[in-house]
């Protein structure tokens, strides 16, 4: 028995993960070696942290869904988990700053992330479409 696929083709994922990959890495790594740390420079920390957390979270988000899904998952559903993921390190490395940062926190944030996600996916199932009750 074939196992039914409920994702988008793995090709088009792996390409916007590349691409977020290599130019997140990438800034980060001009930032470190040829910018010294003023206010544009942070923020631009923070942009690419999200791109390269995004980009290294999606291959993850796609195959946790394989494993998991029961209804069919759109692309966007995977790129928000992903980017939930980049906005997670970047409010780590925000904490950091002031060293407010501890295990507990760590955990607490990941949890919250997660229930949100619950949330919207929930909200997501209980929207009408009018598309799935039409007269066939």
């Amino acid at each position: 028995m074939a196992h039914k696929s409920y994702l988008p083709p793995f090709g088009k994922i792996f390409i916007t993960s590349l691409l977020l990959s290599i130019m997140g890495l990438g800034g980060l790594a001009f930032i470190f070696i040829a910018l010294e740390p003023t206010l544009w420079p942070r923020w631009m920390f923070y942009l690419f942290l999200t791109m390269a957390g995004t980009g290294l979270a999606l291959p993850a988000a796609y195959i946790i869904q394989r494993r998991l899904a029961k209804q069919y998952v759109p692309a966007r559903v995977l790129i928000r988990e992903g980017l939930f993921f980049g906005i997670y390190l970047d409010l780590l490395a925000w904490l950091q700053i002031g060293r407010i940062t501890s295990n507990l926190v760590i955990f607490f944030l990941a949890g919250g992330m997660i229930l949100l996600e619950v949330f919207l996916r929930m909200a997501e199932k209980a929207t009408f479409r009018a598309d799935e009750f039409s007269d066939e």
